[in-house]
């Protein structure tokens, strides 16, 4: 929990304390009102239930194309640049690191056609929604 965060409401600050989720505020505009419950339904953020959910509430529930699209810029949007900026570097790290050991072990030609857009979008649009409902939902921004 982030005792010291100065946005989180007493109500998510408790709800964070006691792992539990308050009622989703309905300030919230509709779509993310309807992710929420589905996160619910789902099992919460363990999404422990999610295969009771079609594929349609699955897919909603867990994928962000906005996200995916925007990646940190849309989680900075979203008052979550910490998170944001941590997987941008730990994207670019992840891909310097697969670039030296392809490189190393001598498959460095094979580089010049791949593109890692794809697991970019993935990373970003897989996690955006679980981490706006820490945010919202359990007062969990982050680290640091």
């Amino acid at each position: 929990m982030n005792e010291g965060t100065p946005f989180a409401t007493p109500q998510a600050a408790s709800a964070a304390a006691s792992g539990t989720p308050t009622a989703v505020p309905t300030d919230l505009p509709k779509v993310w009102q309807k992710r929420f419950a589905l996160i619910e339904r789902a099992g919460g953020l363990k999404l422990t239930k999610l295969k009771d959910l079609s594929f349609f509430e699955r897919t909603a529930c867990t994928f962000n194309l906005l996200a995916g699209l925007f990646g940190p810029f849309y989680y900075i949007a979203k008052g979550m640049w910490k998170k944001g900026l941590a997987y941008w570097g730990l994207g670019i790290a992840g891909i310097l690191v697969l670039e030296t050991l392809v490189t190393v072990a001598g498959f460095g030609h094979l580089l010049s056609r791949v593109h890692y857009t794809g697991a970019w979008v993935a990373l970003f649009a897989m996690m955006a929604n679980r981490d706006y409902y820490k945010k919202v939902m359990l007062g969990d921004n982050g680290w640091l």
